[in-house]
């Protein structure tokens, strides 16, 4: 595995990381703070990650995994 190909599945992994917090603060209809910052900092490590990428590699990564949204 190259290093490219290893931070595109570190970022579909954050992606997939931060889905998951995301719709268990939903569910919980967005009443626990922790839930919320550890969504927040999913959300960061994830973007950080991508940002990364398109510096050294001048280019954007998109992900393989559907980002959750909300409803």
């Amino acid at each position: 595995m190259t290093p490219q190909e290893m931070l595109e599945q570190m970022i579909d992994n954050a992606w997939i990381d931060f889905n998951e917090i995301a719709k268990a603060e939903e569910e919980d209809d967005y009443s626990d703070a922790m839930v919320s910052m550890e969504r927040t900092e999913a959300q960061g490590y994830a973007e950080g990650l991508s940002m990364a990428y398109n510096l050294v590699y001048n280019k954007v990564y998109v992900p393989k995994v559907d980002i959750f949204e909300g409803e």
